[in-house]
């Protein structure tokens, strides 16, 4: 039974939506059996949906089959190009890298030999062999299959074709053919070849039968390459031999049909003119429109004498290149197709060669190349219609010069490809070709002759000559990400160069493209964190700056330095060690560091981050502190609070003498934002720089204020303090701030507080004790921490319930690593309290679902944002329990609250209902002593 084949046909409408589906679900499939497997469920799963994509496809197709191939990166469905999209531009790099031309599923296709074409692409154990070696085993011309793979291949000649027999072949039908039959030949580069020695052979040249020898049809071994000699055939002059790969052109140095170049002896092409060539592309231009024009007869005679007409290496040139491609692809046909290849690799060789022997240099090669362009477009018109059909398919076609181009720098040897690269004509190379040569080196890990090459290249945008300037400093923008994979030392260098061409540059235009250029290389020195490059964008700048200033103005936001700090600062907070060069590049913009590293400090949840934000700015040094004190000084309130935690750490004594100043001017809103940054910075100064301010705060934070002081536990703050509790400052502030101030005092431990404190516990009066019971709590408490065994012994006779004692302020725990500690014990109610909250937006019920003496959770439909400040009342007996607060957060559905002040009377109830509420054991009392 034959093996199952596809024939080629133009795919209809319906056909391309469900093989586009077919592919891109083969594309992802395949991933996904690389990655896990075929018997994981997500690889399952996609095999079933790519197994009925097929089948639908192939349904579609008819009885000939879906034929699949690539071409480049250009997915072609029964021979034609369908739109690409990354998913088939993936899926054809993917064949092509395989060396796959084509696949064919045809309708016997079966679901165990889909499968088996998916483990052939999973398989990457190197005693399996290559992905071609499994295709071919699994899918060969040898196998009876519904899937046929068919590989890139290089035909050899075929060994019949000798030239004594081609000799005689050609002299029998030169001289006796008949008109009709002779219409073939020029469709065919063999009995081409044939037509031209005739034509040489009629006007007594060289080339005649038995004249001469050598240059004959190459042949290819399965890897492409070709060679041929001989003596005597009548094909060619003088005697070479050449070996071409991808079936080149068999003598000569120059390139191969197939898009090899063959190396070897140089002739034919080496020995033209440029108005040799010139005559011979106008020739093959000319055939290529006589097989448009509407007569469909070639007349041999006058194309024999036209062929007879050319100069003679240009005949043996264009025999030459017609044996090249008889032997690479023997069914050619002479089309517009093959004539077009045909003219770019003559014109290609021929450039090649006298670049090669040093007679023209390399920038002028694109001169000479655009010379003979005016020929080689003709005929590229004459594929108009073919262009045109690919152009809708989303085939891009590059511009025919740059072509012809890249076809040229294909074709130069290694060596000297490294040594025009290494010159200072390195800018004459196109970007493209650049980068494909260091892509090379890089990945033949020459990591240091690809650096010399890119620094060669930069130093290009200071060479006097204006057009190389500007070719360079364009291909150093296009070129930016190659010199970020050659490290940072190539990105600095570039930089230091552009840089100092930029000082000195005159012209307008050169001056936009080298600051483009400047910029393109900065991003990508900032997106790679290449920190010493970064320096050295920023150090050119400066330099700049100064001859310059406007110029340098509009550069330097776009660099991607300065927006780019905050990425900066949080990766070094995340690394091991300190990135190398980060500390340069944040002393080279001080003030956007001071503010971004100020912002951070105060987003710091641990301690940790803190101190490395703190670590950061001293080694900005003195211009970071001063960049902070000017922010704080003249700044409006709302931007100079975000500078007080950090510059505390900086120059406590800058914040001492300029704080109360601003504290006198500045609002609530102000003062609590000042509060807050002092806490989380945690200043040692900070207790200080607070009690030194107790009569500027808010009456509103400074409970705040005066829980950090004791947090802080500096002895030097306990006299104001106490004069707090005493009542002596602030005669005007509620009973509620000396509990704080009694609180604080307790915390920090503060020996000279515990007689004071003991009176405000003892001292009576004529129906009971002098001071309310919630100032006596806190002073009995702060003596537990002060006075143990007096609290011990005075405690059974002190009227104050053990169990409520017990729920405390909490001193700081000192090796958490957290910037806040918490003030008092946080309470999770067993179940939801209700509440009310009044604010100037109105009136809420909610419910409270955690609970403290300094505030918690409320839930509820609540239209409250950060900062408000309301009342809360919570139902307790026959008087609710009434509290102010500030909205601290704002959740889904949930607000945090902190109390800032409250009657004593409310405290107390408050404290009762948390302790029974929270299941808070009475604090150990030691036996009463006897009544005397």
């Amino acid at each position: 039974m034959p093996a199952p084949s596809c024939e080629l046909t133009v795919p209809s409408e319906s056909i391309v939506p469900n093989a586009r589906a077919f592919v891109r679900s083969l594309n992802v499939l395949l991933k996904y059996a690389r990655l896990y497997g075929l018997k994981h469920a997500r690889s399952a799963g996609q095999f079933e949906s790519t197994w009925n994509e097929l089948v639908a496809a192939v349904n579609a197709a008819g009885q000939g089959g879906l034929l699949l191939g690539a071409s480049g990166s250009q997915l072609l469905l029964d021979g034609e190009p369908i739109e690409s999209t990354p998913a088939e531009r993936s899926f054809a790099d993917l064949l092509t890298t395989a060396g796959v031309a084509s696949i064919c599923f045809t309708s016997r296709v079966e679901r165990h030999q889909f499968a088996d074409f998916v483990r052939a692409f999973m398989e990457t154990s190197p005693k399996a062999g290559t992905l071609t070696d499994r295709l071919e085993q699994l899918f060969g011309p040898k196998r009876i299959t519904g899937i046929r793979v068919n590989e890139i291949r290089f035909v050899a000649e075929d060994a019949g074709f000798s030239e004594a027999r081609v000799a005689a072949h050609l002299t029998l039908k030169t001289l006796g053919a008949d008109t009709d039959r002779m219409q073939d030949w020029f469709r065919s580069p063999e009995k081409m070849i044939q037509l031209i020695t005739a034509a040489e052979g009629s006007h007594g040249g060289p080339g005649g039968p038995g004249v001469g020898g050598g240059a004959g049809i190459g042949t290819g071994s399965g890897g492409g390459s070709g060679a041929s000699s001989g003596t005597g055939s009548g094909f060619g002059t003088g005697t070479g031999e050449g070996a071409g790969a991808g079936g080149g052109f068999s003598a000569g140095q120059g390139p191969g049909f197939g898009g090899g170049y063959p190396a070897g002896s140089s002739a034919g092409v080496s020995q033209l003119e440029e108005a040799d060539l010139q005559s011979l592309l106008k020739l093959l231009v000319q055939f290529g429109e006589a097989q448009q024009s509407k007569s469909s007869q070639l007349d041999p005679n006058e194309w024999k004498n036209r062929l007879a007409s050319l100069p003679q290496n240009a005949q043996v040139t264009l025999r030459q290149a017609l044996a090249g491609i008889a032997a690479h692809t023997p069914s050619a046909k002479m089309d517009e197709a093959t004539l077009l290849r045909l003219a770019e690799d003559l014109a290609i060789r021929f450039a090649l060669d006298r670049f090669q022997r040093g007679e023209v240099r390399v920038n002028a090669v694109r001169q000479m190349l655009d010379r003979m362009g005016h020929e080689l477009e003709t005929l590229r018109k004459l594929l108009k219609s073919r262009e045109e059909k690919l152009s809708s398919a989303g085939v891009a076609l590059e511009p025919h010069a740059d072509v012809l181009d890249r076809q040229f720098w294909a074709a130069v040897p290694d060596s000297g490809k490294r040594t025009v690269l290494m010159s200072p004509e390195a800018w004459c190379i196109p970007p493209r070709n650049v980068q494909q040569y260091v892509e090379e080196l890089l990945g033949r890990g020459e990591s240091a002759a690809a650096g010399d090459i890119l620094l060669k290249y930069a130093a290009c945008v200071r060479n006097k000559d204006a057009e190389a300037r500007k070719k360079a400093a364009i291909g150093l923008g296009q070129l930016a990400g190659l010199y970020s994979k050659a490290a940072s030392q190539r990105l600095q260098d570039a930089l230091a160069q552009i840089g100092q061409q930029m000082a000195e540059e005159k012209d307008p235009e050169l001056q936009t493209l080298l600051s483009a250029a400047f910029v393109r290389l900065s991003q990508e020195s900032a997106s790679r964190r290449y920190y010493r490059a970064m320096q050295q964008a920023l150090d050119s700048l400066a330099e700049l700056e100064e001859q310059r200033p406007s110029w340098v103005q509009s550069i330097r936001p776009r660099i991607g330095v300065e927006n780019r700090i905050p990425e900066f600062i949080e990766e070094a907070l995340t690394a091991e060690t300190m990135p190398e060069g980060l500390v340069g590049v944040l002393m080279r913009v001080p003030h956007a560091a001071a503010d971004h590293l100020a912002v951070r400090l105060a987003r710091s949840a641990r301690a940790s981050e803190r101190e490395t934000v703190v670590e950061l700015g001293r080694a900005v040094g003195a211009p970071c502190v001063r960049h902070l004190k000017e922010t704080l000084k003249n700044e409006p309130p709302a931007k100079a609070a975000t500078v007080v935690g950090l510059l505390s750490r900086l120059d406590p004594l800058a914040v001492e003498d300029i704080l109360p100043v601003r504290l006198a001017e500045g609002h609530r809103t102000f003062h609590d934002a000042v509060v807050r940054q002092l806490s989380i910075s945690g200043s040692p100064e900070r207790g200080k720089l607070l009690a030194d301010s107790i009569e500027l705060i808010d009456n509103m934070v400074l409970p705040l204020a005066l829980d950090e002081i004791g947090m802080c536990a500096d002895p030097n703050t306990a006299p104001k303090l106490l004069r707090l509790a005493q009542g002596e400052i602030l005669p005007q502030g509620s009973e509620y701030l000396r509990v704080k101030a009694i609180e604080a005092l307790g915390r920090m431990r503060a020996p000279a507080a515990a007689g004071h404190l003991r009176l405000l516990l003892e001292e009576r009066r004529a129906f009971g004790w002098a001071y309310p019971e919630e100032i006596r709590m806190a002073a009995a408490q702060a003596l537990m921490k002060l006075d143990p065994e007096w609290m011990q012994a005075f405690l059974p006779h002190s009227g104050l319930d053990t169990k409520v004692m017990a729920l405390a302020p909490l001193d700081p725990i000192q090796e958490r690593d957290f910037v806040r500690h918490r003030r008092y014990r946080r309470i999770r109610l067993p179940r939801n309290v209700p509440a009310v909250i009044t604010s100037a937006r109105g009136k809420y019920s909610s419910s409270i679902s955690v609970l403290s003496l300094d505030g918690g959770l409320i839930s509820g439909d609540l239209q409250i944002p950060v900062g408000t400040e309301a009342t809360l009342k919570i139902p307790a007996g026959l008087r609710s329990i009434s509290m102010k607060a500030v909205v601290r957060f704002v959740r889904s559905h949930q607000a945090g609250f902190e109390t800032v002040g409250m009657a004593l009377e409310d405290r107390a109830k408050l404290r009762r209902l948390l302790v029974s509420l929270g299941g808070i054991d009475a604090i150990p009392i030691a036996a009463p002593p006897p009544l005397e």
